[in-house]
């Protein structure tokens, strides 16, 4: 059935680039405006007292592809050779976390099928037994305790660091991308993070539609996220089968045509 008219999607996260060149190769029209911002920070720190004993940990794991990105500009600023990882079996909560992770040239020992840090705990439980094993455990600032309380219940001897750090973004009224949202509106908008529905509820004001605008079915990435969604009572069109770029643009495909592409 051919398609009518241009739809159009919002996109809320930072780094849009492979979803969007999907969608545009589709004919989607894509607007840009990011709820959250990341920053890759560390406590310089924690971050030497995790230095000091790396070699020494038996797990390392890894809560999204920030951590890994976030974990290695600092770890490349003080070794110059990847073996100072020492033999640390690696888990990363994701297909994305682990994407990001073979740009190192690592590989993944465990990667979950559901993108939860208590699934990935439960994961490493199963590979082995966690008994007195040194886990470090790579995470944001909103990161929960789930992951660690988990690997700890399993008596393994736990650190944490924090790499990045997310924060909500206050959207500019004025911008030309909100105000075409609040004229037009979309026929969807993509949610990464229950950050990212929080900075939408937060941002609300200066995006609220026009009565000639329309509604925008939501996508969203992660049960996490569409539960947060549902938290702000907004329905979730679909949700996709996982965080890649093709997963998440056959969600949205499917929502606007009503098919799977």
């Amino acid at each position: 059935m051919a398609r009518e008219k241009v739809k159009k999607v919002l996109l809320t996260r930072e780094d849009n680039e492979a979803v969007a060149e999907i969608l545009k190769s589709e004919g989607v029209e894509v607007a840009e405006l990011p709820m959250i911002r990341i920053s890759l920070l560390a406590d310089p720190d924690e971050i030497a007292d995790v230095f000091a004993e790396m070699g020494r940990y038996d797990w390392i794991t890894f809560s999204s592809a920030n951590g890994v990105r976030g974990f290695f500009r600092e770890f490349f600023k003080v070794f110059d050779d990847i073996r100072a990882l020492g033999i640390a079996r690696i888990a990363c909560v994701g297909e994305a976390t682990r994407r990001e992770l073979k740009k190192y040239y690592l590989r993944a020992d465990v990667v979950p099928e559901i993108s939860t840090g208590e699934n990935m705990a439960n994961s490493m439980a199963e590979y082995e037994s966690l008994e007195n094993l040194k886990i470090l455990c790579v995470v944001g600032n909103l990161a929960g305790s789930a992951l660690c309380d988990i690997l700890e219940k399993n008596n393994a001897i736990v650190d944490a660091v924090e790499v990045y750090k997310t924060e909500i973004v206050s959207v500019d009224r004025n911008c030309k991308v909100a105000e075409d949202f609040r004229a037009e509106g979309a026929d969807a908008v993509v949610f990464s993070s229950p950050s990212a529905v929080e900075g939408f509820a937060k941002n609300a004001a200066n995006l609220a539609l026009s009565s000639s605008a329309v509604c925008p079915k939501i996508v969203t990435i992660g049960e996490k996220t569409s539960e947060a969604v549902k938290k702000f009572g907004m329905p979730v069109a679909r949700q996709a089968s996982n965080p890649s770029p093709e997963a998440v643009s056959e969600a949205v495909l499917s929502v606007l045509y009503g098919e799977d592409s």
